[in-house]
């Protein structure tokens, strides 16, 4: 499709808007009860470094978490990005979000993309990774009291 040679805003929103459409429509049909909504083709996969593209389908489901349904887009708070020419699956994003209360440190906030752990079987591998996709939070104590009061288990070295 085309417009007049000299484009109006409302010429261009129009074309962007009946483009859109027509790549809805071929993508995943006429019917837009069908479609899917944002975060099921916006998806963020969290792949090892090491052996998480190894090519070995058996290997990557070992170590890769995800895909996560996310929300976002590169121009907002909790960006997320992808690449258009790739569908929507996302290809860079925040590794970690914290919301820091200066007036009380032991009332901050965090999260990352994964777990604590990188043992892919340990429950810390990837325990984080739906708090990160849906917006949630967990506390950042800095305080020794705070950190020993909440503490999952002490671990004492003895000579």
């Amino acid at each position: 499709q085309t417009t007049a040679e000299v484009e109006t805003r409302d010429d261009m929103l129009q074309l962007a808007w009946l483009d859109t459409i027509a790549e809805m429509q071929d993508e995943y049909g006429k019917k837009t009860d069908k479609w899917p909504r944002w975060g099921q083709i916006h998806t963020a996969t969290f792949r090892n470094q090491t052996l998480g593209e190894s090519g070995v389908g058996l290997i990557e489901n070992l170590f890769n978490r995800g895909p996560f349904e996310t929300s976002g887009d590169k121009a907002v708070v909790n960006a997320t990005g992808w690449k258009f020419s790739q569908g929507f699956g996302i290809n860079w994003l925040p590794s970690m979000r914290m919301i820091v209360d200066m007036s009380d440190l032991d009332a901050s906030l965090t999260v990352h993309t994964t777990g604590e752990s990188g043992h892919a079987y340990h429950p810390h591998y990837a325990d984080m990774s739906p708090l990160w996709a849906s917006g949630q939070y967990y506390p950042m104590w800095w305080s020794a009291e705070a950190v020993q009061a909440h503490a999952a288990s002490h671990l004492q070295l003895v000579p």
